[in-house]
This record gives structure tokens, C-alpha cells and sequence, in this order.
């Protein structure tokens, strides 16, 4: 079944007197379950892509439909309500607040979606953090501020908030762009992992070694999809 539907997408702005096209005429579909891998140069709009994939923007023309709904119908509140209860985010920079232990960093996702989810105790968060943590592996380092786990970990705690609602997307940009090279494998193999138990994953990648342990490739060129490709 599909869980997205890009339909002729464009997505133009001003620089200066030029437009730039970002996204030109973008046309795919991603199943649930699937792990595809987003390549392509600098300026080549997969960064625009992945924009409209988390309901960050909209485009000019044309539909995106994510489980069935088409999200430029979505009022703001309802696309942040969306991302919150839907997606999980990853990102290069990890994005952890330092003063926070790694549990309370995963926690943050369930604190700020308390105001209209009810269901969720105080005791019931903790327990699905902790839980996220485990997933990553994790569970021996709840009460570690950032600055005392590694590059490879702080990353694995980013993975674990992503996680920790249960999204029917994860959605990661350059996930391994400041890590080394084994670090980097690892959280591709953590990806991978995730994906076998059900999770749908797209990452943004410039690393074509990543790139190939995906199910699947789609590759952009000046704002278009120049290739889509299954990996064997």
C-alpha cells in the first residue's frame, strides 16, 4: 500500500531576478515498509523534497498525499499535529539539548504532544523512552548527558526521540554526515534493523556506499527524479 503519493510536484523561489526550480515536475510513490535512500548533488532538491516528505512546506503545484490525505489541505495546526503524532525526524547535527540527559532528550516528543494526548502519564512516557532507548541499544545509558556519549550515540539517542511516538515515517537528513565511517555503518545497520521490524525509512544521503544498502534508490537532477532504482 502506498504511504506516500508525489504527484507532479513543483516547487520554484526567487533568488534575486532568477527562479530556481527546485522541484520540477517531481512524480513518486513510496509503500509502507519501504527503505529508500535520496541522492543526488548540492542543489539538486532533495533537501525540497524531504521538506514537503515532513509536511514543512507545501508545494506550488501539484498533490502530496501521505497515508491518503492530501497535505496541502492541512491546516498549519493540523500538519504540526501530523509531524508530531506521525513522523520522526533524524538529523546530521542530532539536535540534542545538552542539559538533558539522553532519556529526557527522547521524552521531549511526548512532553510537547501532552496538550492534546491525554493518555500518556507521566509514567507511561518515561516507560515508552526508556523503551525507545532499548530499540537503539541504548538502555545502559538513560541518565548520560550528550557531551558523554559518542558521536555514534548522540546519534542513536536522536533515532530513539524520532522513535519514541511510534511514527508511520522516519525521515533522516544526512544521518551519518558527522559521523566516521564505522559509526556511520552502524546507525545505516540500526536503519536497516528498524526497517526489517516495519518501519518506513527515507534518508537523504550523498554517500553512495549508504545509498546501497537502502531497498531502494531514487536519484535527483535539477529538481527532477533522474533515476529509481531497487537495489539487488
Amino acid at each position: 500500500m502506498a504511504l506516500i503519493e508525489v504527484n507532479n510536484v513543483t516547487r520554484h523561489f526567487k533568488m534575486g531576478d532568477e527562479t530556481v526550480r527546485a522541484l520540477d515536475g517531481v512524480q513518486l510513490s513510496i509503500d509502507e515498509g519501504e527503505l529508500v535512500a535520496i541522492i543526488g548533488p548540492s542543489g539538486c532538491g532533495k533537501s525540497t523534497m524531504m521538506n514537503f516528505l515532513g509536511i514543512l512546506d507545501v508545494p506550488d503545484s501539484g498533490e502530496y498525499l501521505l497515508d491518503g490525505k492530501d497535505t496541502k489541505k492541512m491546516s498549519d495546526d493540523e500538519r504540526a499535529l501530523y509531524r508530531n503524532q506521525k513522523l520522526g525526524f533524524v538529523f546530521q547535527s542530532f539536535h540534542l539539548l545538552p542539559r538533558m540527559t539522553a532519556l529526557r532528550n527522547v521524552e521531549l516528543p511526548l512532553v510537547y504532544s501532552a496538550s492534546y494526548d491525554k493518555t500518556h502519564s507521566l509514567s507511561k512516557m518515561k516507560e515508552m523512552a526508556i523503551s525507545a532507548m532499548q530499540r537503539v541499544g541504548l538502555g545502559d545509558r538513560l541518565e548520560h548527558q550528550p557531551n558523554e556519549l559518542s558521536g555514534g550515540q548522540r546519534q542513536r539517542v536522536a533515532i530513539a526521540r524520532a522513535l519514541v511516538n511510534n511514527p508511520k515515517l522516519l525521515l533522516a537528513d544526512e544521518p551519518t554526515g558527522n559521523l566516521d565511517s564505522k559509526a556511520g555503518k552502524e546507525i545505516i545497520q540500526l536503519f536497516q534493523d528498524l526497517n526489517r521490524q516495519g518501519a518506513t525509512v527515507i534518508m537523504v544521503t550523498h554517500d553512495p556506499e549508504i545509498a546501497q544498502r537502502a531497498g531502494r534508490v531514487i536519484a535527483f537532477k535539477d529538481g527532477k527524479v533522474v533515476e529509481d532504482r531497487a537495489n539487488s
